[in-house]
């Protein structure tokens, strides 16, 4: 008995989850139907279109009341198509989206809705996507046969909220997201973790220290290189940590073990005296109070005291001396009552720098309640006592691990102490993840669960994996193509990094990892698998003018950037954010338009290259796009095959005929071809081996005899023969067929299909495996010029006389500060007796700010000059020469003005001046000079002057660009050294 063969089309597309039966022969259409579908209701069976299909043709059955009627003959094949009803199509999709709303962390939906959109392939053409203004990097890609991340050509309206940026522009921090998505690591990156649980602060002693608890997410991951900020956490003082990689046999942590809700107030307590309008103590103030409320459901609550000031009282002859204060601590529930003292504790302490202390106690009962601290000491009235108290937080406890997550999650759980090292919190925590994943061993050929980065392993992960609400099981995936597709990741160096730490559909998860992979994912309704965009030789079908019509070409031309701009996070640069510029194939000019390309899940700085120069060449070489409709409910070609295409439209010399007869090695065709002498020509057809389901097809080529001229016959000089009913290809030998790939599939009218297919440009792979990325710092820019600039000589603030360690004075020590121009990095003075002699250099750092000379006696006049140098190496010129006195007794000097300034204007200067605590001074002398250092300088008024005084003065100074210097006088006329008071300028 023979078997008819029925088809399911259960989806708008032809290859999305096509089912095959096998019917008995002398069935009704009817009762095939009930057959393969059993239980159909009515109304989709009477929305269920039946075709009838033999090589003859097709007939569709639009009507179901006249399906027991006919009874198909052998070999003919059903195919049955579900149409769903309008109100049906959107329940299935509010079905799938109300399913993934509830799943907790990573929202990645199954094909429940893959079906309705027309393709299950990445990329669909025409589907809608939005550019974002990119010439190349945006909309041109998006033809292409694996486009670029969404996220670089949706525009801002249109892209998920959920999506988390690509790089991150601030140092790592740690953040709390309360009902947020569980983090999923793929590959390798380095990641600041979210909080699992709200860190707390403990007070052990005068010490503050830290628990947190923070999360990398889905586990296993393996953890590296821990650091707090940019710091290692080895380099931390009392630290200590617990790692749960994320396994199910983890055990809980005990550093973090139970719930805590903190507070934080900072509110101060007081007891403030009572005054009277002019701030006079008048009498004890009452106790103010502050409260707070515990969190819902609490055990236990704890108060944290923070004295800033210290607890400290200074005695009159200022011996520090322990002081104390006292606050009371009462506690009632929410809802309100009597309050019930808990307990009044006095702190005493004798410490300078600021301390905390805190109390905690068991509440009455569970729930929550009003927590009220009041300080009983009265307001301290002497100066000399420190004793501020505030009240820093209120933490509430419940007995309950922190974590209710059914799924086994990596942890950190962390204790720090605080005190000298961390402002207080700790949310700069970061480590490199590693998740650990059923990886293709190809040695071995088995899949083993260790790091990987490889998209294949990512890919099968996105299914399988713990963050997928349900997961698929291993007859759902075609592992020997994710297999295949693993080997040539590999060899091709392509890798996924990534923290996956928002909310994704299934769909977009494995688009952007196959991405990754040079692939686009595919679900042809049973196995997932994947399209990968590589040179192929199988040829799957040939696309014709004989098997298609309404053929269309489109070329897109294009005005390339100067290069394509690419933000990633570099794993050379312990995944800091860095961008490169990859120059456009060919161009050797200054970049001035560029165009930023996003690279999802790269690290490398070597792949960013390859990945962005292959885009490119996908710009170059891809140009053209190819659409076509094809007839039928059966095809043998799909997303992502390799096709023969040859229309006549693109070349004169190209023909797609039938043959009608073949003898010997004589084809006889239904049209004519031209032939033209001293060329050669060929023709591709497929041949067929084997019968029934072991059938195979090959493209084959064969050679024609030339004869000039218009013929119908070809003789075929060699190779293999076509059959009569074949379709053959024709034209010049080597182009009678365009090389194609088919980029997507889309259901038509009446069992049509829409393919849309691109060159498969085989030159892309040759050119990108050629590249040879140029050398890599990460630095910004290119190379600066050197750094000329040079700096201003120094102004000389002051000169004393210098000391040794026995108290003679042996030269002098001379203050500078910086003149202006360039920074300088060292000043540098040569110096000898003043008269003549063999100068003497000494060189110090500009940030020292003072030169220290020796080799000198009381009563030397020392002769000098100074200049500063650049880091560069540039300096200034010498100064003018300037003296100092060394002068064995210091008190014979007054002490120089401690502030001073000088403000120009017209035919005046206005003067402000403050002078020291020095009883000897008796005047002020102001002075003027064309020169920094004060030298050859004019007077300009000396006037009365005493200790700690405050004067501002106008005085009349000449037109001119000049130094202003002042020096305090005593009684014998002997000056202070100068004090530079500036430069000005009087008009």
């Amino acid at each position: 008995m023979s078997l008819h063969p029925v088809s399911i089309l259960p989806s708008l597309s032809p290859d999305m989850g096509r089912q095959e039966w096998q019917a008995p022969e002398g069935l009704s259409v009817a009762a095939i139907v009930e057959l393969v579908l059993p239980g159909l209701p009515e109304k989709s069976r009477r929305r269920a279109r039946v075709w009838l299909v033999d090589n003859q043709g097709e007939m569709l059955l639009p009507d179901p009341d006249r399906w027991r009627r006919i009874y198909p003959a052998a070999g003919v094949r059903l195919i049955i198509r579900l149409v769903p009803g309008q109100d049906q199509l959107r329940n299935v999709l509010s079905i799938a989206v109300s399913i993934a709303a509830l799943a907790i962390g990573q929202v990645w939906v199954g094909p429940a809705i893959l079906g309705l959109t027309g393709s299950a392939l990445l990329g669909q053409i025409g589907a809608g996507v939005a550019a974002a203004g990119l010439a190349v990097a945006g909309s041109f890609l998006v033809n292409k046969l694996i486009p670029p991340s969404q996220q670089s050509i949706g525009n801002a309206g249109s892209q998920q909220q959920s999506e988390k940026p690509l790089f991150q522009i601030s140092g790592w921090q740690n953040q709390a997201t309360p009902d947020g998505v569980v983090p999923s690591i793929l590959g390798k990156v380095r990641v600041a973790p979210v909080f699992a649980a709200p860190s707390y602060t403990e007070i052990v002693g005068d010490d503050q220290y830290i628990r947190a608890l923070f999360t990398f997410g889905h586990g296993p991951d393996q953890l590296s290189d821990l650091k707090i900020g940019e710091t290692p956490i080895a380099s931390f003082d009392e630290v200590q940590t617990e790692i749960r990689e994320g396994y199910e046999t983890d055990t809980p942590v005990t550093l973090y073990p139970s719930q805590v809700i903190e507070d934080s107030l900072g509110a101060e307590l007081r007891r403030d005296r009572q005054r009277d309008d002019a701030g006079n103590i008048i009498g004890t103030g009452p106790i103010t109070p502050v409260a707070r409320f515990t969190a819902s459901d609490a055990t236990q609550a704890n108060v944290i005291f923070h004295f800033p000031g210290g607890l400290i009282y200074y005695d009159g002859n200022g011996n520090a001396k322990s002081s104390s204060v006292a606050v009371r601590i009462r506690q009632r529930p929410a809802t309100g009552g009597a309050w019930q003292t808990v307990k009044t504790i006095t702190f005493s302490a004798k410490k300078r720098e600021g301390f905390f202390r805190q109390y905690r106690w068991t509440l009455p009962s569970r729930g929550r309640w009003e927590i009220e601290l009041a300080r009983t000491t009265h307001e301290a009235t002497e100066a000399n006592r420190s004793d501020r108290v505030s009240w820093l937080a209120l933490q509430s406890f419940r007995p309950e691990y922190p974590l209710n997550f059914g799924k086994p999650l990596c942890l950190v759980a962390m204790r720090v102490k605080a005190t000298y090292q961390l402002n207080s919190t700790l949310d700069r925590f970061n480590a490199v993840a590693e998740r650990l994943l059923p990886d293709w061993d190809y040695l071995t050929q088995t899949w083993i669960v260790r790091p990987t980065r490889n998209p294949a392993s990512h890919f099968r992960h996105v299914l399988q994996g713990s963050e997928n609400a349900i997961p698929e099981a291993d007859s759902a995936l075609d592992l020997e193509a994710l297999q295949d597709w693993h080997d040539f990741c590999r060899l091709k160096g392509l890798k996924y990094d990534r923290d996956r730490s928002f909310e994704a559909s299934t769909w977009d998860a494995l688009t952007e990892i196959a991405g990754a992979g040079r692939a686009a994912p595919r679900y042809d309704g049973t196995k997932w698998s994947v399209v990968i965009d590589r040179p192929q030789e199988l040829v799957v079908a040939h696309v014709n003018s004989r098997n298609s019509r309404e053929f269309t070409w489109r070329r897109t031309y294009i005005k390339p950037p100067d290069a394509f701009r690419v933000r990633f996070l570099d794993q050379t640069a312990d995944y800091q954010q860095r961008e490169r510029i990859v120059r456009w194939p060919g161009y050797t000019g200054d970049i001035d338009v560029t165009e930023e390309l996003q690279l999802p899940g790269k690290t490398d700085p070597d792949e960013i290259w390859f990945e962005a120069r292959r885009r490119q060449y996908e710009a170059i070489y891809r140009s053209d796009v190819f659409t076509v409709v094809q007839d039928g409910a059966v095809r043998t070609a799909t997303r992502g095959d390799f096709v023969k295409g040859s229309y006549e439209v693109l070349e004169s010399t190209m023909a797609a005929l039938k043959v009608t007869a073949v003898r010997g090695r004589l084809v006889t065709l239904d049209g004519y071809v031209d032939m033209e002498a001293g060329k050669s020509y060929a023709v591709r057809f497929f041949v067929q081996s084997g019968t029934g389901d072991e059938a195979t097809f090959q493209s084959v080529l064969s050679s024609v005899k030339t004869v000039p001229g218009t013929t119908d016959s070809l003789l075929l000089s060699s190779g293999d023969l076509p059959k009569s009913g074949d379709l053959i290809q024709f034209g010049l030998a080597g182009q009678e067929s365009l090389d194609l790939v088919i980029a997507g599939v889309q259901a038509g009218e009446k069992l049509t299909n829409v393919l849309t297919m691109l060159s498969q440009a085989p030159e892309i792979d040759a050119l990108t495996d050629a590249e040879v990325p140029p050398a890599w710092n990460g630095r910004a820019g290119g190379d600066a010029s050197a750094d000329i600039a040079v700096p201003d000589t120094p102004t000389v603030s002051s000169i004393e006389t210098h000391f040794d360690g026995g108290g003679t004075a042996d030269g002098l020590t001379v203050l500078l500060v910086p003149g202006g121009g360039a920074s300088a990095a060292t000043y540098t003075i040569r110096h000898r007796i003043d008269g003549g002699g063999v100068w003497t250099e000494v060189t110090v750092d500009a940030g020292s700010g003072a030169v220290v000379i020796t080799g000198y006696s009381d009563g030397d006049t020392v002769e000098m000059e100074r200049k500063a140098t650049s880091s560069a190496g540039y300096a200034s010129d010498w100064s003018s020469s300037f003296t100092g006195l060394v002068l064995a007794d210091p008190e014979d000097r007054p002490d120089p003005i401690t502030t001073g300034s000088v403000t120009g204007g017209t035919g005046e200067a206005y003067f402000t001046l403050s002078t020291p605590n020095d009883a000897t001074i008796s005047d002020l002398k102001l002075s003027y000079s064309l020169n920094s250092d004060g030298s050859s300088d004019t007077s300009i008024v000396t006037f009365t002057a005493s200790a700690s005084s405050n004067y501002g003065r106008t005085e009349t100074v000449p037109a001119g660009t000049w130094y202003f210097f002042a020096e305090t006088l005593n009684a014998g006329g002997t000056p202070s050294v100068a004090f530079a008071l500036g430069q000005a300028t009087i008009v």
